[in-house]
């Protein structure tokens, strides 16, 4: 596979494939293309940060695997069964996941999300809005890097996303923001340093973030890579759409 600008051309073979990550793409906002012609493409992938988008011609997997093979965190979203069973059979360590298609609510309980964002028992830490400082320190840890990694500097980041962390100390320690944007929304992007966890921060960070969505007017989509990230999205009024396969490598290997 050869990468491609021919977005145009790409973009058809995607077509019934369901994630904003995709409709980022077709606009030029994010996503690295490649494919096997870039006037007449049969099959082609869309890298976006860790993830990989296949689709068309599932023959060529192994080249799909030789563009994702050098990152342990890569995740394989195929767009069919075809594609699960090439990329499973080549015999590098690719095994399936389970992730979460949710569906945002009509319309967001305002009051409630800005109950949940509450941050007043914490009286250490500090509820903001990724700045300068933040993005500089998101992008220097695995955990942190999607907040930000896929935009190419911070005037990219502050021109066209943001972000809701929580801090301690002048440290970033949780925060949920935009994976990637379109015109119309975003990609919900959330976590929690490991030190961190389980003190119920991602559900604050995350009503912060879906208020601000509100206010600006965008979509958020929230795609579930587990059943907690599932269980947080719940409490702001998403419900699960549906079950689906990724594949990811075997790091017990």
């Amino acid at each position: 596979m050869v990468k491609t600008d021919n977005r145009k051309a790409l973009m058809p073979l995607f077509e019934g494939f369901e994630d904003s990550v995709l409709i980022s793409c077709a606009e030029g906002r994010v996503g690295i293309c490649h494919c096997d012609d870039p006037d007449k493409p049969t099959a082609g992938v869309i890298e976006a940060g860790d993830f990989y988008f296949t689709a068309g011609d599932h023959a060529f997997a192994r080249e799909a695997f030789e563009i994702a093979k050098g990152n342990s965190e890569a995740v394989f979203m195929p767009a069919s069964k075809d594609w699960i069973k090439a990329l499973t059979g080549l015999g590098e360590g690719i095994i399936t996941t389970t992730r979460y298609r949710t569906s945002p609510p009509e319309k967001f309980d305002i009051d409630n999300i800005a109950k949940l964002a509450d941050i007043s028992k914490f009286a250490d830490y500090k509820l903001e809005m990724i700045n300068e400082k933040y993005y500089a320190q998101a992008l220097k840890k695995e955990w942190s890097w999607a907040f930000v990694g896929n935009f190419s500097d911070y005037k990219d980041f502050s021109e066209n996303a943001f972000g809701c962390c929580i801090t301690h100390e002048g440290r970033l320690i949780c925060a949920a923001s935009c994976y990637s944007v379109y015109s119309r929304g975003v990609e919900v992007e959330i976590a929690t340093h490991p030190d961190y966890r389980r003190k119920g921060l991602a559900t604050i960070a995350g009503a912060a973030f879906i208020s601000e969505c509100v206010r600006r007017g965008l979509r958020p989509h929230w795609d579930a890579a587990n059943t907690m990230s599932l269980k947080i999205a719940s409490k702001f009024g998403y419900t699960l759409k549906e079950e689906y396969t990724a594949l990811s490598f075997d790091k017990e290997e």
